[in-house]
């Protein structure tokens, strides 16, 4: 592989983050730097306003790259689970003698022609969950293996087609084209699953601001993906009403006090009331109408966990993103919602400064392994505009060994908690 930039953006209903990233000299991905802005045009995971989606995106990656040192013109772009759907197949092939690329990119290829999708539907990727190389199971890369028969254990990423090109014709009048195209829930497993983690049913929740995704993985294989159209925003929403105060007055109010809104409302010695600026509301209002909605949220994602058919098999729920991690006492919450044994991740887990990053990393990485594997030969054409092959750019890199690391600091925290 050579050593090229990658470059990889989250579209979130409530902001945009974007990772640059390259490998290193070491044969490592090393993160260059990670920004975030607010998202213009998507709502409930969903891009809705192309045009005040582009200013944006266009806008964040030329910061990324002033503050990187490092051009690009190639993106990896992470999207919702909304309108989009996943199926397993495997595939057989026979080798000359050893594997070599080209015969892993015929198998992708051949698994894309294998599934039936219909006219409004189009394949954005393709995963490589395991293999079987003359009968035995193999969960690592087996470039140059000598083998006869090769099989292939693939999920295939398949989405509505209006909303994928919605995607295409936000680039279209830039200088970025489109690489690749990842499921943010999916790309958290680069982030939450490792090899001990990650035996049996484990459930992944990302819990945004306008919408909710659900994958469920069986020893790291995705089973099962949903969407639910509901997020942070509905708590704020609820306040905004109730409190007779604007959304943005609500969503400051719940900035500053979901941390401790509990601990507020149960002492008696503070003011009935809490306020930001000239901003007012009942302390027990705010309580109450907060719990009420999170509880609706966490019954709402049992429900949907429920309709899987994997409930009783799951061994843990992993839950994260900012819809609801920094209120107080979540956790409780969510011990007494689900059955199984959940935990909700937040910043302070993590030990970073800024979690709405961790998908945008999430998807440099997968994004890096699979450049690692196949090269050019990894691509998922999923339009007409794909056809001609693409020329990456190569720079030098610098290592800087304070960057490295990032993913594997979060995967060996959830090695201790789970």
């Amino acid at each position: 592989m050579q050593q090229d930039v990658i470059a990889s953006l989250d579209f979130g209903s409530k902001k945009l983050s974007a990772s640059i990233a390259v490998k290193n000299q070491n044969d490592e991905i090393e993160i260059l730097g990670v920004k975030s802005c607010k998202s213009l045009g998507i709502e409930k995971g969903l891009l809705k306003n192309i045009e005040k989606c582009r200013k944006t995106v266009v806008a964040l990656l030329k910061d990324l790259e002033d503050k990187t040192g490092k051009n690009t013109k190639n993106i990896s772009i992470g999207i919702s689970a909304r309108k989009v759907r996943i199926t397993e197949v495997t595939i057989s092939t026979i080798l000359e003698e050893k594997v070599t690329k080209e015969d892993i990119a015929n198998v992708l290829s051949m698994g894309k022609k294998s599934v039936t999708i219909s006219s409004d539907e189009t394949i954005v990727d393709v995963l490589i969950n395991f293999y079987i190389l003359d009968g035995k199971v193999i969960h690592k890369d087996i470039l140059n293996w000598k083998g006869v028969n090769l099989e292939v254990n693939l999920t295939l990423v398949i989405a509505e087609k209006k909303e994928i090109d919605k995607y295409y014709e936000l680039f279209n009048e830039t200088k970025y084209k489109i690489e690749f195209i990842k499921l943010n829930i999916l790309a958290g497993k680069q982030i939450f699953l490792n090899e001990k983690n990650s035996i049996g049913d484990i459930a992944l929740i990302d819990v945004g601001a306008a919408d909710i995704d659900i994958a469920i993985f069986n020893n790291g294989i995705p089973k099962n993906i949903a969407s639910i159209p509901l997020g942070g925003n509905n708590i704020s929403n609820d306040l905004a009403i109730c409190g007779d105060i604007s959304f943005s007055e609500a969503e400051n109010l719940k900035k500053i006090y979901s941390s401790n809104y509990k601990s507020i409302y149960e002492d008696d010695s503070i003011n009935d009331e809490i306020k930001v600026g000239t901003t007012k509301v009942s302390k027990e209002l705010f309580y109450k109408v907060t719990n009420a909605r999170i509880e609706e949220i966490l019954n709402h994602i049992n429900m949907e966990l429920k309709k899987t058919g994997h409930y009783d098999r799951i061994c843990s729920i992993i839950l994260y993103g900012d819809g609801l991690s920094y209120f107080e006492d979540i956790n409780e919450i969510v011990g007494n919602i689900f059955e199984v044994k959940a935990k909700i991740i937040n910043k302070s887990d993590l030990g970073i400064k800024n979690s709405e990053n961790i998908t945008s990393l999430a998807i440099a990485k997968e994004v890096y392994d699979r450049l690692n594997l196949l090269g050019d030969n990894s691509k998922i054409l999923t339009s007409d505009s794909l056809e001609k092959k693409k020329v990456i750019e190569t720079e030098n890199v610098d290592n800087d060994e304070s960057k490295n690391h990032i993913l594997k600091k979060f995967k060996d925290f959830f090695e201790k908690i789970f």
